[in-house]
């Protein structure tokens, strides 16, 4: 009899207990934002698209700016809430729940381009990401080369028609070295890039014009001294009117340090720099207002030995400027040259340029404004949902107790049974 009351009351104990929560602690993860693309290698009138990433990371706020060349690319499609000027492309995010719809582990933005012209290309992305306490995760700076198939090919590669291509054009469209290591990314109007080498005594040159009657002549990429060697490719017209110089410097050295001359920091006071500083890049844009007329840029070098020069940063005229950065290495030879595309606006354009920003910031208050009402329907559906789900539990909570007392009363009238008939038995 005792052991069928101990029983009894064990059970009874185990029925009262609810549940009891165990907090798990998630082992930290280091968290990424990468870059993925649907495809580098692209022919004309071809569409392919670049997303950013997040892995391990929560991000309850972002901003986004794409940056690129609008007469190679043509953009397609992105996000909602993003605007297009020119050849930026502006998107900007917040959980206006504090952290609740954070995002994490997923596709967060993705953006579809269509190329216009087969060239290479390089978009740059530049962010700022935040966490649910508005504190900045971090600043992310990419660039994605987007490499036209006709520049993969060898040096049997088929020219189209010159049909479209004028007698006075003097552009080139391929230019490439057997050795990988030239920056920057070629472009037809770029006309000075840079290689470094250790051993190397020459380099084999491809330069094919837009227009194959053009002529191309090639000097200085064979027996490279120590120091620099400059390798000259001129391309005159088929008419002989017009000539352009595209220039390679190559600096020959085994102390490859002393031969550094890129920037580490390149910024403009109260001014934004598109893009930001990337590495192998050395054309930049920056559009100033009316009333700027002298910048103040900051240029550091990477080698605190090298030496750093700043020149048509002053007494700005309206419309387009141009600001050179020359950075000579330690070495006393190498150099290369920083360039700014400085735009200052007129007074008419300045009033365009403010009516503008306030158009977008109207519209990004629209999209803000639209984004909350639906996270407002979102939680009143949550809310419902949940209230239903507690009711539920209820009833069933109450249902179970009704369960557990009827079985306890069972027991006991078995138990007074049996107490009853073993005392009329004692009788």
């Amino acid at each position: 009899m005792k052991k069928v009351v101990i029983l009894l009351l064990i059970w009874i104990l185990m029925i009262s207990i609810n549940q009891i929560s165990l907090g798990t602690e998630l082992n930290s993860k280091e968290g990424e934002i990468y870059l993925s693309v649907s495809k580098q290698e692209i022919q004309n009138d071809e569409e392919f698209s670049i997303t950013i990433n997040l892995a391990n990371i929560e991000v309850s706020a972002f901003d986004l700016n794409i940056f690129f060349n609008k007469d190679l690319l043509e953009y397609i499609s992105g996000p909602e809430n993003t605007n297009v000027v020119e050849g930026k492309i502006i998107t900007s995010w917040y959980d206006s729940e504090g952290g609740k719809n954070s995002k994490q582990n997923c596709e967060l933005v993705k953006y579809t381009f269509k190329s216009k012209k087969i060239e290479s290309e390089l978009i740059s992305i530049e962010g700022e990401f935040y966490d649910s306490d508005g504190e900045l995760i971090t600043d992310y700076t990419e660039g994605v080369e987007i490499i036209s198939n006709e520049n993969k090919e060898t040096e049997e590669i088929e020219i189209s028609e010159n049909s479209n291509i004028a007698n006075n054009n003097s552009e080139l469209k391929i230019l490439r070295l057997d050795k990988e290591g030239i920056t920057p990314t070629f472009s037809p109007d770029i006309f000075e890039y840079y290689f470094l080498t250790d051993k190397l005594d020459s380099l084999e040159v491809t330069a094919i014009p837009k227009n194959t009657n053009s002529n191309v002549k090639i000097t200085g990429n064979t027996n490279f001294k120590e120091g620099l060697n400059t390798i000259n490719i001129t391309v005159t017209s088929a008419d002989g009117s017009n000539k352009n110089e595209y220039k390679i410097y190559v600096t020959k050295t085994k102390d490859i340090e002393k031969a550094n001359a890129n920037l580490e920091t390149l910024a403009i006071e109260n001014v934004e720099l598109e893009p930001q500083l990337i590495e192998g890049l050395y054309e930049y844009k920056a559009a100033i207002s009316e009333n700027v007329e002298n910048l103040n840029i900051l240029a550091i070098p990477q080698d605190i030995n090298a030496n750093v020069s700043v020149n048509g940063n002053q007494n700005l005229k309206y419309g387009n400027n141009q600001v050179t950065i020359d950075v000579v290495a330690e070495n006393g030879y190498t150099s290369k040259k920083y360039i700014i595309n400085v735009y200052r606006r007129n007074k008419e354009e300045q009033e365009e340029y403010n009516n503008q920003q306030e158009y977008n910031a109207q519209k990004l208050n629209t999209i803000i404004e639209k984004q909350e009402e639906v996270n407002i329907d979102e939680e009143n559906d949550e809310n419902n949902q949940n209230q239903e789900n507690q009711n539920t539990n209820e009833i069933n909570n109450k249902i179970q107790f009704l369960w557990v007392i009827a079985f306890i009363i069972v027991i006991v009238v078995i138990v007074v049974i049996i107490l009853k008939r073993k005392e009329e038995k004692y009788k």
